[in-house]
């Protein structure tokens, strides 16, 4: 499915319901070693051998809505992940959520298991909170659950509306957790998420929302809210870096993300989705050798089994590969690395050989190699993909593709 042409606001609004359901309660005291073992695995990617350790956690601690966020948090970034939205490419354009490859399909036994996860873990914590209102624990896991509803409903299902209410309950609980204790920085994302997305809408729909008492503290505030999680943060930190990459990217600061994502890689080595980002950003600052290089030595790793590369196809790096080559203008190179694409033994969907053929075919239309074209977006249309592809090749069938002159 091609991403939706959504607006500012709504991607402004996908934007901060990621902050939520990566967030975990902070502890009073040490977590138990199987804890930080399924926190491990969920950031390097091993969603089952995550899930299976905090189930595991649930039935030991039942009353602890922690195990229940963290389960939920397990199941919804699986989702994510499966919809190919856990990347930084998701969010890296102004008008838009989602890149070409994703999806918005979920099925409906997977989205009723993480509602009732979720519920569980609020229930967990309203009865905490009866026998203490100030219970900054159990106010901080029940903001969580919210932010994980709100995450939910943005990124999978594009109810924005709905997870805008729902994220406004999450800043409200971790803004009373943080008057009860100042120093609980975990609180301090979801509300400098807030603060942050409400600084870069448009001063039209600022106007609006501010009638109907919806308002932020400012842009520069809630960037500094979440670099304090991002720094002093218990269980949040690598949440809040995460946040920060997406943050320091529409910022253009571009350093400082390639630091945060040294920093995470270092931390999670099997996290491919890390250095994947990293080529990404070499991107956006026009360092194509870079970023190319970059995407070789992921290549590498994927063939020989480094790290737990192999669970990557190597047809979305090369994919990739031949984005950059095409922004680095070396057309001759991207003919060789989508010419991997669309050989009838890579692991490419058809998404990514349509569109790698429809590229070849401009290039040699392009090289006035008009035949071979041809036969190239004759190859889009035999395969399953969507509409938009055929369409466009069907345009070019008709009339050669003629570059724009300077």
């Amino acid at each position: 499915m091609v991403i939706r042409k959504t607006g500012i606001p709504v991607l402004a609004c996908a934007l901060l319901f990621l902050a939520g359901p990566l967030q975990h309660v902070a502890f009073a005291a040490d977590p138990p070693p199987l804890y930080q073992h399924g926190v491990e695995k969920l950031y390097n990617l091993y969603f089952d051998e995550a899930e299976s350790d905090f189930k595991k956690l649930t039935k030991e601690y039942p009353d602890d809505p922690l195990y229940w966020n963290s389960l939920a948090s397990t199941i919804w970034l699986k989702m994510l992940y499966s919809q190919q939205k856990l990347n930084i490419e998701s969010f890296s354009l102004k008008d838009t959520f989602g890149t070409a490859e994703s999806k918005d399909d979920v099925a409906t036994a997977e989205e009723k298991r993480l509602t009732d996860t979720i519920e569980k873990a609020i229930s967990k914590a309203d009865a905490l909170l009866k026998k203490n209102p100030k219970d900054t624990h159990a106010l901080y896991a029940e903001g969580a659950s919210y932010a994980s509803l709100a995450t939910f409903n943005a990124t999978v299902k594009r109810s924005y509306l709905t997870a805008r209410s729902q994220a406004a309950k999450a800043r409200d609980l971790h803004k009373k957790v943080l008057s009860i204790d100042p120093a609980y920085h975990d609180a301090e994302m979801s509300i400098g998420a807030y603060n942050y997305v409400m600084g870069i809408l448009p001063f039209g729909f600022r106007m609006v929302l501010g009638i109907v008492g919806i308002s932020g503290d400012g842009k520069d505030l809630g960037i500094q809210q979440i670099e304090n999680t991002a720094r002093m943060g218990n269980q949040g930190a690598t949440d809040a870096k995460m946040m920060l990459l997406i943050v320091y990217n529409r910022e253009g600061r571009h350093d400082d993300a390639l630091k945060l994502l040294d920093q995470l890689h270092a931390k999670y080595p099997r996290n491919f989705l890390f250095e994947m980002s990293r080529a990404q950003v070499l991107r956006k600052m026009g360092k194509y050798d870079l970023a190319n290089e970059t995407y070789m030595t992921i290549l590498r790793k994927v063939n020989s089994k480094t790290d737990g590369y192999e669970r990557l196809r190597t047809s979305k790096v090369y994919y990739d590969l031949g984005k950059s080559q095409t922004e680095q203008a070396d057309f001759n190179a991207v003919l060789m690395t989508y010419a991997k694409i669309v050989d009838s033994k890579s692991d490419a969907i058809p998404n990514e050989r349509a569109d790698a053929h429809i590229w070849m075919g401009m290039i040699l239309d392009s090289q006035n190699n008009r035949p071979a074209a041809l036969g190239h977006y004759d190859a889009v249309m035999a395969l399953k993909c969507d509409d938009i592809f055929k369409d466009r090749a069907n345009e070019y069938k008709r009339r050669p593709f003629q570059p724009k002159s300077n």
